[in-house]
């Protein structure tokens, strides 16, 4: 069976929305611009693995709070049509008809919506993101620092992205051919998280802002110390930060956490080594040293980050290594 899930609402009534929202999406706290003032959306959602693509429209306009404290997101809006302004992680975004904004952290937001506007809005877990830069770009990856939050209207690449997401959002439909849309959806949504890794813009070299030296000390301590048992005390004094602004840095530069970073770190140095690393090596010798004392957890994040478990991971290695 499929696993895209579709759903749609029209409401005059912010309440009947939040509880619409909670029901098939997050918890969201919807409100009319004005109190007392109209309020109507029209919103179309689907859902495939821990994607979420919506498309929603208002006449009056609208103002939205939400957040996902637990989990480590990336919110893509391409806006059709009308003002939207975001606020996240103290910035505020002020994006109109033609451009598009990334959201690097999702904690919490704010979405002021102006009267008749529309845009469409992806949602993608981090490390799924982070699996497509590894593969594009050959390392570890460094969050998405330099990925632009906010992209006008003719940057090349952006179009495609957005087609793509239509597509998942009213192309298949399982109900109309249940034997095509079977396999479907996977590979869009595969296909629509590789050019966004691929296409979104990245600042110039001009631009590029260097890291704060305590995160750079702290990068370069991982990538040489990865294998071994490491605390955030511990990170915090080979950067020279403390422990806070350490997790800022981490936040506000490279989108993750530390330990988030050291596990994608670990992750990956796994993968190397059972495509690329000694044939006689059990996959439980190489996850143990690279820092997984526990198989379980081990496997199931790496199936997170790959889409695929180490044993087949180990079995399309290559035939001349």
């Amino acid at each position: 069976m499929s696993d895209l899930r579709k759903h749609k609402i029209w409401s005059e009534d912010h309440l009947e929305m939040q509880t619409f929202s909670e029901a098939v999406f997050r918890p969201s706290l919807f409100e009319s611009l004005e109190k007392p003032g109209p309020f109507d959306i029209t919103a179309n959602i689907a859902a495939i693995q821990e994607m979420t693509i919506w498309q929603i429209r208002s006449m009056s306009g609208y103002r939205v709070r939400y957040g996902c404290p637990h989990q480590h997101q990336v919110e893509i809006h391409f806006i059709e049509t009308g003002q939207f302004v975001f606020r996240a992680a103290g910035e505020e975004i002020v994006a109109t008809a033609g451009s598009a904004v990334l959201l690097k952290d999702t904690r919490k937001i704010e979405t002021v919506a102006s009267p008749n506007s529309a845009k469409l809005a992806m949602v993608v877990p981090f490390n799924q993101v982070a699996h497509n830069l590894n593969r594009s770009h050959g390392s570890a990856g460094r969050g998405l620092g330099e990925f632009r939050s906010l992209v006008g209207p003719d940057v090349t690449g952006i179009d495609i992205i957005q087609r793509i997401a239509t597509h998942l959002l009213y192309g298949i439909d399982p109900a109309d051919d249940p034997a095509d849309a079977e396999g479907a959806p996977a590979l869009v949504h595969d296909a629509l998280i590789m050019m966004f890794a691929s296409l979104w813009p990245r600042t110039t070299a001009g631009e590029r802002t260097t890291l704060p030296r305590p995160l750079e000390r702290a990068i370069n301590w991982l990538d040489q110390h990865a294998h071994e048992d490491i605390s955030i005390e511990q990170l915090a004094r080979r950067a020279g930060a403390s422990i806070r602004t350490l997790q800022n840095s981490f936040r506000q530069h490279l989108s993750t956490t530390p330990n988030a970073y050291l596990l994608q770190l670990r992750l990956s140095r796994v993968h190397e080594d059972l495509l690329h690393g000694p044939a006689d090596q059990t996959i439980e010798a190489i996850a143990s040293r690279w820092g997984f004392k526990h198989m379980g957890y081990f496997a199931a994040r790496y199936r997170e980050l790959y889409g695929t478990s180490p044993s087949d991971t180990r079995k399309a290695r290559p035939s001349n290594e």
